[in-house]
């Protein structure tokens, strides 16, 4: 019997110890916009992180990566909200002053109509996809970031695109429902069509307003991505060991339970500029043979996510050998941070090298950078510089076979 007990008690102290260990969350992983790489318990809020028991502003950390989950490889249904948040799930209505949405994540929505600037739909189940805009969810990340570039540019026209790829041009988007979508064409007609031949609706929206003085001191504008796809832009409240609190221009305040965060970073700020949210000034690419690679934005050359080493960037620049791309600054006191490696699409192949300029002089350089190296930070003093230069060489191997560099988490902070 004494040594049934102890068996038991035995079995109960393992039983709890397996527990703390399985249930204990990896260290976050952050970079600071000075450049270095930080790993800790991240908590915090309005204005300040806490790092590993470290305090920073929020203004000093890039992002904040929570979990090393992949991005999804596409979205079937989700909806554009007015500036730059992407749901997941479905617009169920949209008439009056009010659109429905049932999210994935949020549950049924009512939100102002006015803030949805796009929505699409799951094609028929025996057609394959043939939209290259809805295909990737880097695609659908860039749209909702409004990266340079981007194929889908959610608020700024209005359109209907069919499962069969037809593409109609519209006034306006009258009404929504589970049946049909009713639109107004250019010449006064209102034709109503299915709702289920329709694979992409966009509307034409105005900006959002400016954040009131109130809403700023609430901590920097913030882009939450989940590990479902969402993408939700607004101003953390709160982050602790249950969950992260935000609030949002068309929703209000929510709390996401922690482990459903994937990654946080900066909307972007008078102080710190992503590269990919800016239209290069000059850009070339130089093939080797006859071929064609322009840079993309917030998404790798091949258009998918940004791996850089197995660090998924939700924000970067993805190239070919052999690019140059030159950025005009403002010419305040600088610095350019990014995170630069071969993107893993190559699968282990590629060799480049990789240089910065600052009105042509440089101050960052790579002879050699292949698929099996780590990540290098680059994070270098621009000084008042007036122009930015990112240059990427065939490398010593003098080929150009799958030279797939990103400049991941790319940005100018004065």
């Amino acid at each position: 019997m004494r040594m049934s007990r102890q068996r038991l008690i035995l079995a109960a102290v393992i039983a709890l110890l397996f527990k703390a260990l399985f249930s204990a969350r990896a260290a976050d992983d952050v970079v600071l916009v000075k450049g270095e790489r930080v790993s800790g318990d991240v908590t915090g809020g309005i204005g300040n992180w806490s790092i590993g028991g470290t305090t920073y502003k929020a203004t000093d950390v890039l992002c904040i990566r929570f979990a090393p989950d992949p991005a999804p490889d596409h979205i079937p249904a989700g909806v554009f909200i007015r500036g730059g948040s992407l749901l997941t799930g479905t617009l169920t209505s949209s008439k009056g002053e009010n659109a429905e949405i049932t999210s994935n994540v949020f549950g049924d929505l009512k939100i102002k109509r006015d803030e949805v600037a796009a929505a699409f739909f799951p094609p028929p189940a025996d057609q394959a996809e043939n939209m290259p805009e809805l295909s990737r969810y880097a695609s659908l990340q860039a749209a909702a970031l409004g990266s340079p570039g981007a194929l889908l540019k959610p608020g700024q026209q209005t359109r209907l695109r069919s499962t069969g790829g037809d593409e109609m041009i519209a006034d306006k988007i009258m009404r929504v429902d589970m049946e049909n979508v009713t639109f107004r064409k250019p010449d006064g007609e209102s034709p109503s069509i299915k709702r289920s031949t329709v694979r992409l609706m966009e509307m034409q929206l105005a900006p959002p307003p400016a954040p009131t003085p109130d809403e700023e001191r609430s901590g920097p504008e913030t882009i939450v991505r989940l590990k479902s796809g969402d993408i939700v832009r607004g101003r953390v409240l709160k982050l602790s060991d249950k969950g992260l609190t935000i609030r949002t221009a068309f929703m209000g305040e929510k709390t996401l339970d922690r482990s459903t965060l994937s990654a946080l970073f900066l909307a972007g700020s008078a102080n710190m500029t992503w590269l990919s949210s800016q239209t290069p000034a000059k850009a070339v690419f130089t093939p080797l043979f006859d071929s064609d690679f322009p840079a993309r934005m917030d998404a790798s050359v091949d258009g998918g996510n940004l791996l850089v080493g197995g660090l998924l960037c939700e924000r970067g620049i993805g190239v070919h050998s052999k690019s140059m791309l030159e950025f005009a600054l403002s010419g305040a006191p600088s610095r350019f941070v990014a995170v630069v490696g071969i993107d893993a699409e190559t699968h282990g192949r590629g060799e480049v090298s990789a240089r910065v300029l600052a009105d042509g002089k440089e101050v960052w350089s790579a002879p050699s950078i292949t698929a099996k190296d780590a990540p290098k930070i680059v994070s270098v003093d621009l000084a008042t510089a007036k122009v930015l230069t990112l240059e990427v060489d065939y490398g010593p191997d003098n080929d150009d076979s799958a030279d797939h560099l990103d400049w991941g988490w790319a940005a100018v902070v004065r």
